[in-house]
Formats: C-alpha cells, structure tokens, sequence
C-alpha cells in the first residue's frame, strides 16, 4: 500500500506542476492497427491487450476464453503477463504497465482511494459457504497445536501481500469469531512458496488459494479457518480492472473485453472438467471458485468497512466510479440436492420468494439418482441425473412462479415466487 501511495503522491506532484502523463502508446498503435484497413479487403487485425495476472486458480476463466476462441472472436489477443500481488497488478496498471490486471477488491478500493482511478471492466469470482466448499483458507500443518480460530492469537500467518484482500479478510473474520485481530502477526510471503514456508516452519500458518491449498492438504496440512464465509456466503474477491482513463478512450474495446471475459466466467461455471486440465496432473482435484458475471454491491460495501476498520483505507471508495453500471449486480444463492431432500437458500436462509433479477445458483448435487431442475420464465437448467459436485448457473429471473425440483423423485419439488 505504501507504494502506491507513493505513486499516487507523484501523480499528483507532476499535475501540479502542469505535466500531463502519456497514454501508453502501444496500447494505442496496437488498437489503431486492429481497427485501421490494411487493404481494400478490410481485413482486421485483432487488437493485443496485455492482461496482468497472479499465480493461482481464479483466473483458469481466462485461459478457457482463450482456448475456446470467446477473445478472437471479439478481435482480442491476450498477453498474460503474472505478478505476485493484487497491489503489484495495480501499480503495473498505474504505469501503463498493461491494460487490464485481475486483482482483488481491496488492492482496487485502496488504488481509488490514494488517487489511482481504475475501475472494473469485470467481474470473476466469490468464496464459498465454509470450510467444505472455501477454495482459500488457513491452513496449518497437520501436527500443529492450533486446532481452532482462537489459538491463531499470538501466531505468524502468511498472506501474498500486507493491505490486501487477505488482511482484511482475517482480520475480519477474527474478530467476528471473538478472536483480537491485532494479536496475529502477518507475513508476506508470495503464493507459489506458501507451501514451503508453512512446512519449514517460518510461519504457524498460511492463507493460501487453489492450487497451492491442494497442495498443502496432500502434504497433510489441515484447514482451521474459511475467512470469507465467516463474513458471509459467496463473499466477493476478485475481478479484471483497468485505469479509468484507457476505458473512457477505448471503449468498445473494454466492452468486447468485459463479453468474452463474461462469455469464459459463464463457459467455466459449466464446464469443471476442462477448467481442471489446465492444472498440473497432480493438481486437478483441486477445489475450483466460484464464478460469476455478477457483483453484490452491499457485500462490497462490507468489504469497503472492513477495510476502512483496519487501517488498509483511510476513506471509502466510490464505488459507483470503482464499479460502474455496465458491472450486473446481483446475489448468489445456494441449492443443494439429495437422495430424498431439496433446498434453495439466501444468505444460509430457505427461500421460497425473490425479487426478479440476476442470480447466480450455486448448486451441490451429491446424489447419482437425483438432480436439480430449475424451470420457469425464460430459464430451464438441471444439474443432469448421472451428475454429482458442484454446477452454477447465472440467470436473469423474471417475476412469475419457478419451480426447483429432481427429476428422479418428482414428489421433490419446491416452488419459488418471484416479484
């Protein structure tokens, strides 16, 4: 965070001074040239757009798109380009060191906040509903003496960066859990060397994501806190941002970006199977996120707070600036199935009513003779009879009556009003 302060200090020193900063003109002679008529054919050329990332299994979407042609498709290269932080990828972002970068929530409300406009193009995913489904918690060695949230105090936790998503999230969830959030010391320690630094014992535990969680679960590491379903279900984390600035002056460009990235989030919630074969053999059972084109405001507010509350903000975002309209906001919600049950729920309550608009159901099928059927108004999805694991849909509700229910017991059927 200090680092982009400083940043944002000699941002505002060269403004006052009267200097006005360079676009990056590759940026512009790329874009030029995938619009620009070489010949009499008109034949475009697609536009490279350097795309900043860090190391871990949040940004697998991408490289679905890529794969399955949703950016060529919207005259879109990608050059991946990965940094270890959220807070790097906003630097890199400051200095017109790409175009676009995935990043956490917090590292984008802290750049606001000091100075650095940038601002959501899209969106990516949300944590889980505990320790079951989280793809990212706390994990201790599997001998460790730390058996709960309380015994963290007075202990050494690794995150991938201080100020980030991951303080504030523990911070958080401590003090929520009736644990003194200032009695853990943190230590930045980059995701892909997590693994060893717990083992070796230079810290008592370490927040780590997918797959370097899978990892340390195969070495006998053991999770003893999800810190984001503490704070609530589908917690918000991460999306693509770009500075202010080169999405007022490109666009259409920033909107074919946010249609492919949406097309790949949709493509990913679907199909699990081809997400995972873009991870190492030994890493494909890992737990994958949970992906969605859509953003709970209120729950970024939340964030925001809890961000201020900490000491990583000094103010709150703007965040109809940080998270403008063409962003869909909408909730998540859980559907499980059984041999013999079905459920629905809203922030971990049954739900038989909604309000019409976008959702994304998140759905467990844990039975080899059931499914989840939704059908209504414009919408008919099923989790498919044969299937088990985990399947999310993102749907657009319109008022009317739907009915959630498998197909292998029809006695198993809820209805669900929407108004």
């Amino acid at each position: 965070m200090q680092r982009i302060a400083a940043w944002a200090q000699r941002h505002r020193e060269r403004r006052r001074h009267g200097l006005v900063l360079a676009v990056a003109g590759v940026a512009f002679a790329v874009l030029f040239a995938g619009v620009a008529s070489a010949t009499t054919a008109q034949k475009r050329e697609n536009v490279t757009l350097t795309v900043n990332i860090i190391p871990i299994s949040n940004t697998l979407p991408l490289d679905i798109g890529i794969k399955q042609g949703f950016f060529a498709a919207q005259g879109i290269d990608v050059k991946k380009v990965t940094l270890q932080s959220g807070n790097d990828i906003v630097l890199a972002l400051a200095n017109n060191q790409g175009q676009i970068g995935f990043a956490g929530w917090v590292p984008a409300m802290i750049a606001r906040t000091q100075g650095i406009p940038i601002t959501a193009v899209a969106t990516s995913e949300v944590e889980g509903t505990g320790v079951v489904d989280n793809w990212q918690n706390i994990m201790v060695k599997g001998s460790s003496s730390i058996q709960t949230p309380a015994d963290l105090a007075g202990k050494t936790i690794a995150v991938n960066a201080l100020k980030g998503v991951g303080e504030v999230m523990i911070k958080a969830a401590l003090e929520k859990s009736g644990v003194d959030p200032n009695s853990i010391k943190l230590l930045a320690v980059p995701f892909p060397t997590m693994r060893s630094a717990l083992a070796n014992g230079q810290v008592d535990a370490a927040w780590a994501a997918e797959p370097f969680m899978s990892q340390m679960l195969a070495d006998g590491a053991r999770i003893v806190m999800a810190p984001g379903p503490v704070l609530g279900r589908y917690f918000p984390i991460g999306g693509y941002f770009a500075r202010s600035e080169w999405v007022s002056q490109n666009p259409e460009l920033a909107k074919k970006f946010q249609t492919a990235m949406n097309q790949s989030l949709t493509y990913s919630q679907t199909h699990s199977a081809e997400v995972r074969a873009l991870l190492p053999a030994a890493n494909q059972n890992a737990r994958l996120p949970i992906w969605t084109t859509l953003v709970d405001r209120q729950q970024l507010l939340d964030l925001a707070r809890y961000a201020k509350k900490y000491g990583v903000i000094t103010s709150l975002p703007n965040l109809t600036q940080l998270v403008p309209s063409s962003i869909s906001g909408g909730s998540t919600l859980q559907g499980t199935v059984g041999n013999n049950f079905i459920t629905l729920r809203q922030d971990g309550k049954v739900t038989a009513s909604l309000k019409a608009g976008k959702y994304t159901f998140v759905v467990t099928d844990s039975s080899k003779t059931q499914d989840f059927t939704l059908v209504g108004p414009g919408v008919k999805k099923s989790s498919g009879r044969s299937f088990t694991g985990r399947v999310t849909w993102t749907v657009t509700l319109k008022k009317g009556k739907y009915v959630y229910s498998s197909t292998g017991r029809p006695s198993v059927k809820r209805t669900l009003t929407v108004g």
